[in-house]
């Protein structure tokens, strides 16, 4: 029988060495920010509506709505919760701990 260690196991080795958790740290910043990038273009191709008429709906560019959705600038609560409204949604923001979850209000 191969000699087999568990994904927690692994993941404990590895964040001992302090350069390769920030490494880990980093990769899954960058991870978890294209998918919320993906899923804000996603959401609004599925709303069908577009890169303009979102921005006309925001008051922000075209070109803006491109580069958040391609991930060139940053996304503020302030602009995601007015691009969530728009679509007819609203954010909520939770903080997650390892035993709770907490609801903001910000």
């Amino acid at each position: 029988m191969p000699n087999t260690k568990s994904l927690a196991k692994l993941s404990d080795e590895a964040r001992r060495d302090p350069a390769r958790a920030r490494r880990i740290d980093a990769a899954k910043t960058r991870a978890l920010k294209e998918q919320a990038r993906y899923r804000l273009a996603e959401l609004r191709q599925a709303l069908g509506i577009t890169q303009a008429e979102l921005a006309e709906l925001i008051g922000k560019s075209q070109s803006a709505i491109s580069q958040i959705e391609s991930g060139e600038i940053g996304l503020s609560l302030d602009v995601l919760r007015q691009i969530v409204a728009q679509l007819g949604g609203e954010v909520e923001v939770t903080a997650v701990f390892k035993n709770r979850r907490v609801t903001l209000d910000a």
